[in-house]
């Protein structure tokens, strides 16, 4: 094991910068670990994924590929997928979700997007987002249909997060939620960008404004994120996610105005439901974001394969209370 260095830094950030909330607090956890090695067949079945959603464009009319992907592996999983059509500009669009019960009609939503951005020539969309889609099925995989604990688990697959839908009520995660209450919901869980990884010094630019001095400058680790109503998911999220390899906790309380918003997780937040998103820290790192270089070889499987197994750790836990 490599060395290990926690730092817990709790910032007034009234005192840094106007631009910082007044009399806000920020609580940032970092953990510096060497990864472990993954699981080889796991390593392979998130490859395997990750090149099936990308051997066509996820949008326009070959999105379809993805989605029967995505069902025919929820399927084999031993589950009846549900379809969630709503129009947008006159198009059927579709979130893809199942189901798993637990005593109490309270659920946990654990979500990843499944288009990619257009582009000319053709964007693949290997991290952004066919990683994080990949650990999302295998998730499923590793679960079952079966009850697991104390609380539900809910898995959606939602079209329409990227241009021009983003920020707009026509994202497949804004109609999911507007299904949603914090009666029903405890917590939501966006999975957004799982793959792409640096040992380069400096390959981590700042998260946000004033971040630099606070922050690892590689690449090299997962990130859970949220506002300070989600504090206490996010805290769990990280015991798991740091277990072996290097992992960042962030809350802010003014994470809405920052790219730390840029996902499925925003339209979850504004009704009272305590919301993270788990990511490598998507456009800020990998510079191959919505570019045709977003391809599936340039994503460390070994890290992604540790990711999944402590998000499937994670959610396990969610399910029964602890």
């Amino acid at each position: 094991m490599g060395k290990r260095c926690t730092i817990v830094i709790t910032l007034l950030f009234g005192f840094l910068s106007v631009a910082f909330a007044l009399g806000s607090c920020a609580c940032l956890t970092y953990t510096e670990k060497t990864p472990a090695v993954a699981e080889e067949a796991s390593v392979q079945r998130l490859q395997e994924h990750v090149q099936q959603l990308c051997r066509v464009p996820r949008y326009g009319e070959t999105i379809q590929h993805a989605r029967e992907y995505i069902a025919g592996q929820l399927k084999q999983a031993g589950f009846t997928p549900q379809w969630q059509y709503f129009e947008v500009d006159g198009e059927k669009r579709v979130n893809i979700s199942v189901s798993i019960p637990g005593r109490s009609p309270q659920r946990y939503v654990i979500g990843a997007h499944y288009d990619a951005c257009e582009g000319e020539p053709s964007n693949p969309g290997a991290d952004d987002n066919a990683g994080a889609v990949s650990v999302l099925l295998e998730l499923a995989r590793s679960l079952g249909p079966a009850a697991v604990g104390e609380y539900g688990l809910e898995l959606v697959f939602y079209d329409c997060e990227e241009p021009p839908w983003f920020g707009t009520q026509d994202m497949g995660s804004a109609r999911h939620a507007a299904t949603c209450s914090p009666e029903t919901v405890r917590g939501m869980v966006c999975l957004e960008m799982l793959g792409y990884y640096s040992d380069e010094p400096g390959s981590q630019p700042s998260l946000f404004a004033g971040s630099r001095l606070l922050l690892p400058s590689k690449g090299n680790f997962v990130a859970v994120v949220g506002d300070l109503s989600a504090v206490s998911l996010a805290r769990r999220a990280y015991r798991f996610l740091s277990a072996d390899m290097a992992a960042l906790r962030l809350n802010v309380p003014w994470a809405h105005d920052t790219a730390l918003y840029f996902s499925d997780h925003r339209n979850y937040e504004p009704l009272g439901i305590p919301s993270i998103m788990i990511t490598d820290t998507a456009m800020l790192r990998n510079l191959n974001y919505h570019t045709p270089g977003d391809t599936p070889e340039t994503l460390d499987y070994n890290r992604m394969a540790l990711v999944s197994r402590n998000i499937q750790r994670f959610v396990r836990s969610l399910a029964e209370g602890k």
